[in-house]
């Protein structure tokens, strides 16, 4: 990973709080203990020192912004990639972008002129999205993640100054970075105004009357999930194959982390996310093992949390179906914690919404969970009746309504990663593309 790189990633987590109870106000919860995730020990695992080529100006900035938290932080030098942490991309970013020639492809016959990215990360989607459509006038991209930010906006402000502006016009190239969750597009989208110009601006009492950019955007991407800067670093404790705070937000303003789905909802509860989220048959067994485990200690670590799920009886080689038993039951908890699929749920329709006709709709999936509700949702909106039960609908019955068409798909199945990409990445396997295109509303 670059110098660059390594140094926004420092800045990036400097907005994180050090302990919980700076970020759970009004929260009942027990403080973590005074101890160090990812600090480096002389021969210990558990990867390399995530900074060892930074610059020491990325833990003074830190340190010089007044945050009373700043000296508890781990420094730049102390943190760590994690043992599953993989490669680089090409910028030196802690993530690999995945299906990167079929994303440019479904959009290289848009006129890109208005994208929106609504999980920026670190801006390798939208870096090359940018170089390809040398047209992009205006860019919002939207992530939760201070760390994402960090990392993103120089690589957009380096892409955008390197494109030849193949129209010859001297309009400015706008760049509306937003600190939120991709469910709020409906509402930022709707507060940042376009002039005649295509120059935006957030409110202003001049402009009131100018319309917003919800509802003439060209191209939107949604890449769901977590990325290699969630899992790759054991601060964020999105991984239990190194130890880290049951933290698991993707942003320090979220209410809600992985320690207080872990140690306050009840039983049942858990016992539902974990076979509905994680898909996991030994749901109530581990379910229950946590709640015996939390009445001895609040379980605070993710090794903590592995410790607590054990072994499975009759389950070779620590494996379910090939899987260790923690995967589904880390992907249960964090999913519950962000409220993930709730968010999918809400942004798709504000998503189509924001388009205009000719605008396409990309989302990138790593899951079942996910893949269902964006295929189920791209269904409803290209105008097919989804069935309210397992049962398929008789023809002797009555048919509901079909739903107005105001998209077409432009992907009659997902788009998944080849061998080849497969081979570089290995995290490319899971993923799924699926695209559709809103269509020209037709007055009656």
């Amino acid at each position: 990973m670059s110098c660059a790189a390594t140094a926004a990633t420092a800045r990036g987590l400097a907005a994180w709080p050090a302990s919980r109870a700076a970020r759970r106000v009004g929260v009942h919860a027990p403080r973590l203990r005074a101890r160090r995730f990812g600090v480096s020990s002389p021969g210990g695992g558990g990867g390399g020192a995530i900074f060892a080529g930074a610059s020491a100006s990325a833990s003074t900035e830190a340190s010089s912004t007044g945050d009373a938290d700043a000296t508890e932080r781990p420094s730049a030098l102390h943190l760590r990639r994690g043992s599953n942490a993989l490669q680089s991309d090409e910028d030196g970013a802690p993530h690999v972008p995945v299906l990167m020639r079929q994303v440019l492809e479904c959009f290289e016959s848009v006129h890109l002129r208005r994208y929106v990215d609504g999980t920026m990360g670190a801006g390798g989607h939208a870096s090359a999205v940018i170089r390809a459509h040398p047209e992009m006038r205006t860019f919002v991209g939207f992530d939760v993640d201070p760390l994402a930010h960090e990392l993103a906006k120089p690589r957009i402000g380096k892409a955008a100054a390197e494109v030849t502006r193949s129209d010859g016009d001297n309009e400015t190239f706008r760049f509306e970075p937003v600190g939120a969750n991709f469910r709020d597009m409906r509402r930022v989208l709707s507060s940042i105004r376009i002039d005649d110009s295509s120059k935006t601006s957030r409110g202003g009492a001049s402009e009131k009357e100018a319309p917003s950019l919800f509802g003439d955007i060209d191209g939107i991407l949604m890449d769901l999930g977590v990325s290699s800067m969630h899992l790759d670093l054991p601060e964020r404790g999105f991984s239990f194959n190194d130890d880290g705070p049951l933290d698991m937000r993707m942003g320090p303003s979220a209410p809600l982390s992985a320690y207080d789905v872990v140690n306050d909802w009840p039983e049942d509860a858990l016992a539902r996310i974990i076979r509905e989220y994680g898909e996991e048959k030994h749901w109530r067994l581990l379910a229950r093992r946590i709640c015996e485990a939390r009445l001895e200690t609040p379980i605070e670590t993710t090794k903590q949390l592995v410790t607590a799920l054990g072994k499975i009886p009759g389950v070779k080689g620590n494996r379910s179906g090939g899987v260790h038993p923690a995967t589904r039951t880390f992907q249960a908890i964090r999913i519950a914690a962000n409220d993930e699929l709730g968010a999918i749920e809400d942004a798709i329709p504000a998503a189509i919404d924001a388009l205009k006709p000719g605008g396409r709709l990309a989302i990138i999936t790593f899951h079942s969970l996910e893949d269902k509700i964006v295929k189920n949702a791209f269904r409803e909106a290209a105008g097919r009746v989804q069935p309210q039960t397992q049962t398929p609908i008789s023809a002797w019955e009555r048919q509901p309504p079909p739903p107005p068409k105001r998209v077409a798909l432009v992907t009659r199945k997902p788009l998944v990663a080849d061998a080849e990409e497969i081979k570089k990445n290995v995290r490319a396997r899971s993923a799924k593309l699926r695209v559709c295109e809103k269509l020209p509303v037709v007055s009656e």
